[in-house]
């Protein structure tokens, strides 16, 4: 079922279209949770710092393409908004072939730096050999993770986000299921933890081609959409790279980052583990609503109805700021007890680490709701640079705090770390934001009086 973002209510078309995803986003979580609860119940705390080790590395991977794909959705976004099928085909064809392409490349880098990028982020030996057979089998399936992201990126953009929810769930469901039998059965470890989450990519994958085959025909190419087409890939490239490389730099951050808390042994490589599971439970909604405005501003944009965009925008980031709201207060008093969901031994020496670091970060929510809105919201404008200087910001501010603070303030300084590249990233973009708005208004005034609501 699609939402039409180009009539009636921003907000409630915004919220009817951001369900889905924070649902969605919850289920792409649950795939993480399940890995973390069986390994850290049924394997050992040892296997769950593993899992955790391995996060940057794999963030810096799946950051890559989840950007690159988001950013392809935008030209088709636009495209469907301004009622140009034939185009939205050709950027599906040429969005296929690039996601192919560079899955391919992905791969082979990934599993030759795989073990030299766990030794450079100094992980502890104890657990070397598990994060690096994690990482492995993981990197081994991104080619069911580019296309997934890029085929449920694509169901976005024509308003269909309810699709890519329901695989989410069957999918995952499919992951527990194998996560459960590989280690309990069949006594795989961690090896069985990381093949049950590739099985459900690829799931999520088939899922998604059979119901652009039988339920969008606007997504229905000819083999000559896919042969590359120059000005296409530039459109795609133009957005997808964009994105890409902002979350791909926020990873390498949370890679220096994680470097810092490898120095502090195993206990707070487990706690940051378990804390950042809690954190992302939280993240969802406001991730979900900064994805939904980015396909409204695009949509709007084609159809050249400026006055939507501005109204939503700000009644998106009221909700927003609410949001952060809540999610530090949960934080602050219910993360130690979700963390502690994830551990079964070493709690005392473990859950101190996740308090801390789970507390520092809710006194900071206010920046990541500026972040979530401001980012998605120019990336909908068309504004694929902004991403890049986000990134930048964030970069800044986590190699700030694992070489500068964390030697000398400890483990306190390095959970600063967070929102210190929040706030670092949020000054560019509302720069940016009230340049661009001047545009906007007058874009609005320019063309004849909308019926916003």
């Amino acid at each position: 079922m699609r939402v039409d973002m180009l009539k009636g209510s921003p907000v409630k078309a915004v919220l009817r279209f951001s369900l889905p995803l924070m649902l969605g986003n919850v289920f792409q979580l649950f795939y993480n949770i399940a890995d973390s609860i069986v390994v850290g119940r049924f394997v050992s705390s040892s296997a769950l710092a593993a899992v955790g080790a391995v996060g940057p590395v794999n963030s810096l991977l799946v950051g890559f393409a989840f950007g690159l794909t988001s950013g392809f959705a935008i030209p088709v976004a636009e495209s469907y908004g301004a009622g140009d099928i034939p185009r939205v085909k050709r950027c599906f064809g040429n969005a296929l072939f690039l996601s192919l392409t560079l899955s391919a490349v992905l791969t082979a880098v990934a599993l030759s730096l795989s073990r030299p990028l766990l030794r450079l982020i100094d992980t502890p030996e104890s657990i070397l050999e598990d994060a690096n057979t994690y990482a492995v089998i993981l990197y081994c399936s991104i080619v069911f993770m580019m296309l997934y992201n890029m085929m449920s990126a694509m169901l976005r953009a024509l308003g269909d986000s309810r699709s890519p929810l329901l695989f989410l769930i069957l999918s995952s469901l499919v992951n527990v299921a194998l996560d459960l039998f590989f280690v309990l059965v069949l006594h795989w470890t961690i090896a069985g933890v990381a093949v049950a989450s590739a099985i459900g990519n690829g799931v999520s994958v088939l899922l998604c081609a059979v119901l652009i085959w039988r339920a969008h025909p606007e997504l229905h190419i000819q083999k000559s959409d896919l042969i590359p087409d120059r000005t296409v890939c530039r459109a795609l490239l133009s957005m997808g790279l964009p994105m890409a490389l902002q979350l791909s730099v926020t990873a390498v951050g949370s890679m220096i980052l994680q470097s810092a808390v490898n120095r502090f042994g195993e206990y707070a490589v487990a706690a940051v583990t378990a804390g950042s599971r809690a954190e992302n439970i939280v993240n969802v909604t406001m991730s979900a609503l900064g994805v939904a405005l980015s396909t409204f501003t695009a949509q709007n944009r084609g159809a050249k109805q400026y006055g939507r965009i501005l109204y939503s925008v700000r009644r998106i980031f009221l909700l927003d700021l609410a949001l952060s709201a809540a999610a530090s207060l949960f934080l602050w008093f219910c993360g130690r007890s979700v963390c502690a969901v994830f551990i079964t031994d070493s709690a005392a020496q473990i859950l101190p680490f996740a308090e801390t670091y789970l507390r520092t970060l809710a006194c900071f929510y206010w920046a990541l709701a500026v972040l979530f809105v401001f980012r998605n919201f120019l990336q909908g404008l068309g504004y694929g640079y902004t991403s890049v200087l986000a990134g930048t910001a964030e970069l800044v501010g986590r190699v700030l705090v694992a070489f500068v603070l964390a030697g000398r303030f400890g483990f306190p300084a390095v959970c600063l770390a967070g929102p210190m590249a929040w706030m670092l990233a949020d000054v560019p973009l509302l720069i940016i934001y009230f340049i661009k708005r001047r545009s906007l208004v007058d874009l609005s005034c320019r063309t004849p009086t909308q019926k916003i609501i």
